[in-house]
């Protein structure tokens, strides 16, 4: 699916969390997967992987969920990465969490700062929104999605050892992220998800690279956020996302850090999320 347009999001309600319907982006039906796609293992995968992070330099790693069969792949699940943007995944669920329990709806100013910073990924929207949840909300909520391996940072000054988005995480963290904010029902309600997950169906397109990087068949449809940034060691550029359409129903997650700058590593992250496209043709054996 082509990125949506950029109508007014709807508020999600705290109390009285009614689905209307199911969100486009991210509920299309399965369509007969390509009959010429050959099947792949588990050890051919990790070997295109491996052959291509060689190819390239610098550093990356891979979660992946099938929902056909319920099964996971991971490439080096446990490497440490800055989050860099896609920390606001979590801060967006944080504060859909603090209205369910305050049993509040988002303000008219919330929903403009929740569109901004997904959509179009507003820092200054990310700080408004963290210092409203909170930081120990922030990182309450990471345990409740059991990210046992993300520090979450809270600092608002971009650039600062303590800003949010220095906080760290691995692929194995947010493969759990994703797969809830798609999947789940123990921390957001069917509404709350449907809404964060439409506005992560609207990425503007200069930043849809990554797990749902174009050329995509436009009945995929799909969800996302992405991350970047320079550090010390590479640049770091992350993505996570969900697709679902031509025989596919996976969430994946790519980390990485980038010897050679932003286009660089866009283009090995791009690289990366072509060869799961292909491998989830047909479900890993």
């Amino acid at each position: 699916m082509t990125a949506l347009g950029r109508p007014h999001p709807a508020r999600p309600v705290g109390r009285r969390l009614l689905v209307t319907g199911l969100a486009t982006a991210g509920m299309s039906l399965l369509a007969t997967p390509e009959a010429t796609a050959a099947t792949l293992t588990r050890a051919q995968l990790t070997a295109k992987l491996a052959a291509y992070q060689s190819s390239r330099g610098g550093t990356f790693s891979v979660g992946l969920y099938d929902r056909r069969n319920y099964s996971v792949y991971k490439f080096r699940p446990t490497w440490q990465n800055e989050t860099l943007s896609i920390v606001k995944v979590l801060i967006m669920a944080t504060v859909l969490r603090r209205c369910q329990e305050r049993k509040v709806d988002l303000t008219t100013t919330q929903v403009q700062q929740a569109y901004a910073m997904i959509t179009r990924s507003d820092n200054t929207a990310a700080n408004a929104l963290l210092t409203w949840a909170g930081l120990t909300n922030v990182r309450r909520v990471a345990g409740m999605y059991d990210l046992t391996s993300t520090v979450i940072r809270g600092g608002t000054t971009a650039g600062a050892s303590n800003w949010w988005g220095y906080s760290t995480t691995t692929a194995r963290d947010q493969l759990r992220l994703i797969h809830d904010v798609i999947w789940g029902t123990s921390v957001l309600t069917v509404a709350n998800r449907e809404y964060l997950k439409r506005l992560m169906a609207q990425i503007t397109s200069s930043q849809r690279w990554g797990v749902c990087a174009p050329p995509l068949p436009t009945s995929n449809s799909w969800n996302t956020k992405n991350g970047w940034g320079p550090r010390t060691g590479g640049y770091r550029l992350n993505s996570v996302g969900h697709i679902c359409g031509n025989g596919r129903d996976y969430v994946a997650v790519v980390l990485s850090r980038a010897p050679r700058g932003f286009y660089y590593g866009r283009d090995t992250v791009n690289g990366v999320s072509k060869i799961l496209y292909a491998a989830m043709a047909q479900p890993l054996r």
